[in-house]
């Protein structure tokens, strides 16, 4: 059985993480995510059902469109592969218990903000309090308010910090040192792991985007690296290795 949900969880996240690149595409670009159905960004022609198939549909179609032979954006397949791989091994993990639930909400929100966020410089406030509040309905639904109320003032403690720092950057450097959505980031991840692995995860968020940074250099030109995918990723991180005991 172990195998089957394993597939079953692999399938169902190759499936959201296409429908999530779509969201992280419309949502900044002020297009319903329902409709039109799924198409072609060059020539807006529908896609056909076999021509969406998650991962499958990029190499036969050798990462092209079917109609116009425009470049597909290898970001879908990054992040289809992405989910499907994260959510498997949060199967493997945590099993069928309600612990898999948050890694999942965090998993979905750096699917989508990954997109938004290196294609725009956008993080989507439906994204931010949506994952808040279904973190939030998960805790109130599993567990006892003891038990996660001193996540609570995490989020409350790392939003201030962060907005203290934005507030602080954009006086000493005399521009936009942070974007207002990933201040907001720290709500989810704040309320995800509490104030000392919010600030651990926050830390490791900084060396991950540094290091995009220099990789990156030419391409970010503008001295500006996407922050809001290296936080939810360093916290995805910071909340496994603390369920496996290797941080408090």
């Amino acid at each position: 059985m172990t195998v089957f949900y394993g597939g079953a969880f692999l399938v169902l996240g190759l499936l959201l993480g296409s429908f999530y690149a779509c969201i992280g595409y419309r949502i900044p670009n002020n297009i319903s995510i329902i409709k039109p159905g799924s198409r072609c960004d060059n020539c807006l022609k529908p896609l056909k059902w076999y021509m969406n198939i998650p991962v499958i549909s990029y190499i036969c179609l050798k990462g092209k469109c079917s109609y116009c032979k425009a470049h597909i954006d290898i970001s879908s397949l990054i992040v289809e592969l992405f989910t499907g791989i994260t959510f498997m091994c949060s199967y493997l993990y945590y099993g069928l218990t309600a612990d898999i639930i948050v890694p999942l909400i965090l998993i979905s929100a750096c699917s989508v903000t990954a997109v938004s966020d290196f294609k725009y410089y956008y993080v989507s406030d439906r994204v931010v309090f949506g994952s808040t509040l279904l973190i939030l309905i998960t805790y109130i639904s599993f567990s006892s308010f003891n038990d996660y109320k001193l996540k609570i003032v995490g989020m409350v403690v790392l939003f201030v910090i962060m907005l203290l720092v934005k507030i602080v950057g954009d006086k000493v450097f005399k521009r936009e040192s942070l974007g207002g959505g990933d201040v907001k980031l720290m709500l989810p991840i704040g309320l995800a792991l509490g104030t000392f692995n919010g600030l651990l995860s926050l830390f490791v968020a900084s060396v991950l985007a540094l290091i995009a940074y220099f990789l990156l250099d030419e391409k970010y030109n503008e001295n500006l690296i996407p922050f809001g995918p290296f936080l939810l990723l360093s916290c995805i991180i910071i909340y496994i290795l603390s369920s496996m005991g290797y941080v408090f």
